[in-house]
């Protein structure tokens, strides 16, 4: 009889070939749900301990922005970093002026340069309308240097109400008594400040109008009415071309002495032609002649 061993070896031997099942996956864990109320629960809390921090350390939290920023400006004055001097070029023939650039910068000896920002500073300069324009640098380590140009002042403008200086920019001069500029030519209507630059070049190309003007009306925010001691009145064209005429007008001038003339209209609005209109006198008629 085979032994007993043998069968319970061959019973419990694996048979060959077959594959082993693979094992189940392990169970995915459980997240707990966020309730979001808890999230905001947290927010108010850190907040809360932020509030009170600063409340500990000076009541407030723009007291510790102060303290921050004070802190940060004896470093840069510790290490050289602060305004020592504030210089201006470019006005050196009026003492008043430069004072008053080196107030509207609103720098001063000690300041920190990281934060003296020459945009700002720039920005409030041109504001005083009493330059025409205005360069800011920082010369490190601890200057400031502003590049200024005066204002000229060309033209005295009412704007209904009161008179006002204005510079060959086109800008207004703001602070400065038009008493002081009586002898400046005055101008009148709505946008002629804007249009003073044009103006001022068609009188330097007849320098010898300037004395024969009394007053300059702007018309429509495009051109000019020049209106002249005589009574006369130069209706010049468009600014952008106030040059061409104003040169055919001088020579005309240098050769007639046109502007010195009975005449009621020196018209030259059409280009390369001179339109006239004499006085009228009794029994004159009044169709304009073309010269």
């Amino acid at each position: 009889m085979p032994p007993v061993r043998g069968r319970r070896q061959q019973a419990v031997e694996p048979a060959r070939g077959r594959r082993r099942k693979a094992a189940p996956p392990p169970p995915e864990p459980e997240y707990e749900s966020v309730d979001a109320s808890s999230v905001v629960f947290g927010l108010v809390m850190v907040l809360a301990v932020i509030v009170a921090g600063a409340a500990l350390m000076g009541g407030s939290l723009s007291k510790m922005g102060n303290r921050a920023t004070g802190a940060f400006d004896g470093v840069a004055g510790a290490f050289g970093l602060a305004i020592a001097d504030v210089k201006v070029v470019g006005l050196e023939g009026d003492a008043a002026l430069a004072a008053m650039v080196v107030r509207q910068a609103e720098v001063e000896s000690g300041d920190n340069m990281f934060t003296s920002d020459p945009h700002k500073i720039r920005r409030r300069i041109l504001a005083t309308g009493q330059v025409t324009d205005a360069r800011v640098y920082r010369l490190w380590p601890n200057q400031i240097l502003i590049h200024a140009s005066p204002a000229e002042p060309v033209a005295l403008w009412h704007d209904g109400e009161k008179w006002t200086v204005v510079d060959s920019l086109g800008k207004l001069i703001k602070g400065v008594p038009p008493e002081q500029h009586a002898d400046l030519i005055r101008v009148a209507g709505q946008g002629a400040p804007d249009g003073v630059p044009a103006l001022v070049r068609a009188m330097g190309i007849n320098q010898s109008l300037a004395t024969k003007v009394s007053y300059a009306q702007r018309v429509s925010e495009r051109r000019w009415d020049i209106k002249l001691k005589t009574g006369a009145t130069i209706r010049l064209p468009v600014d952008h071309s106030v040059g061409g005429a104003a040169a055919m007008l001088a020579e005309l001038d240098n050769k007639t002495s046109l502007t010195s003339r009975s005449l009621d209209r020196i018209d030259l609005r059409v280009p390369g032609k001179i339109f006239l209109k004499p006085t009228r006198t009794v029994g004159a008629g009044s169709a304009p002649a073309e010269s």
